[in-house]
């Protein structure tokens, strides 16, 4: 028998009545530790959906839940009514994954310790707020990080030296901080495939690491840094971008071989001597090059890949023992 209409719209509705369910209902224990953590932020509108009336948090904004209902992503961005501190209360999201606070310039004090209970967090980001102090050692308890981002805050204080005994870190980013001290041995390590402290005031030498790993961002730019970086060029190791530049780096450039998969290099304002190597001839991938303000002397080798580029590259350098640098005509 044909199927009435009055069938076949009374199936309609309850084929959107189940599209319209969501799968997964909300853990008691994440919506709690929501509702705590929307309180302890000032209530913001911004997580208006994160409401007791409505009971399955995995409907809600900024967050995702996994099969099982579990909270396992916490995203909050750009949100200017997100008022103070990181509330503790996120320690309670036992199956968060991952965590992102960023562009909320209202959330204020230290990063909490009681982070390192979240056995499970992969990625973290805190960024472009003014959360303060120091990076706290618990962290390097959280085994299962591949991702740090504490970029464009106002923290302060030494990287903890344990950051270098995470086993899974391919990505750590603390730019535009106030941190100090040295990098700690064994952070460049050759696992990680973006490593960005610029903009801080780290000083000392950058750590030998002669890892053979392919590594894929270096940028330790606009620091205090010492020394001779040349051992981040060992031979064998795939390297991408380098920037160095705005420190204090005092080595001779002459012998360095540089890899072949470069393709950023950033060596300016430094008091880096020697001539510039012919293995920059070879780097036929090499897009961005700076060299300048240095003390680099001697003719430039004539190849293509150093004169592509063309003078700026190479201006600004003040020889200080043997033949001033030349080759291009506005080189000053």
């Amino acid at each position: 028998m044909a199927p009435t209409a009055s069938s076949f719209l009374a199936v309609l509705l309850l084929v959107a009545a189940a599209a319209s369910t969501p799968a997964r209902s909300c853990a008691p224990s994440d919506l709690r530790a929501l509702l705590s953590v929307k309180q302890a932020l000032g209530n913001p509108a911004t997580l208006s959906s994160w409401s007791p009336s409505s009971p399955n948090c995995c409907a809600w904004d900024h967050l995702r839940c996994d099969d099982a209902g579990r909270v396992n992503n916490v995203f909050i961005d750009g949100a200017d009514d997100v008022h103070g501190q990181i509330p503790s209360a996120v320690a309670g999201l036992t199956a968060l994954m991952s965590l992102s606070l960023f562009r909320l310039p209202g959330l204020t004090g230290a990063i909490p310790a009681c982070l390192a209970g979240l056995s499970n967090l992969q990625f973290l980001t805190i960024s472009h707020t003014n959360v303060s102090g120091p990076i706290p050692e618990a962290l390097a308890r959280l085994r299962t990080l591949d991702s740090v981002d504490l970029s464009s805050n106002r923290l302060s204080g030494r990287i903890p030296a344990s950051f270098a005994d995470l086993p899974n870190l391919r990505s750590l980013d603390l730019q535009h901080n106030q941190l100090t001290g040295p990098i700690p041995a064994g952070l460049v390590q050759g696992q990680f495939r973006s490593l960005i402290l610029s903009y801080n005031q780290l000083t000392g030498p950058i750590p030998r690491d002669d890892a053979q790993d392919e590594i894929n961002t270096v940028d330790l730019s606009h620091n205090k840094l010492t020394g001779d970086p040349s051992h981040l060029f060992v031979p064998g190791r795939p390297i991408g971008k380098v920037d160095l530049s705005w420190n204090y780096l005092d080595f001779d450039l002459s012998k360095l071989v540089f890899p072949p998969e470069l393709t950023y290099l950033d060596l300016s304002h430094n008091r880096i001597r020697g001539t510039v190597p012919a293995s920059l001839e070879r780097l036929s991938t090499l897009q961005k090059l700076d060299l300048s303000y240095n003390n680099l002397c001697g003719p430039l080798p004539r190849g293509h890949g150093v004169i592509k580029h063309g003078c700026k590259p190479y201006a600004h350098n003040q020889c200080r023992h043997g033949t001033p640098l030349a080759g291009c005509r506005d080189l000053s």
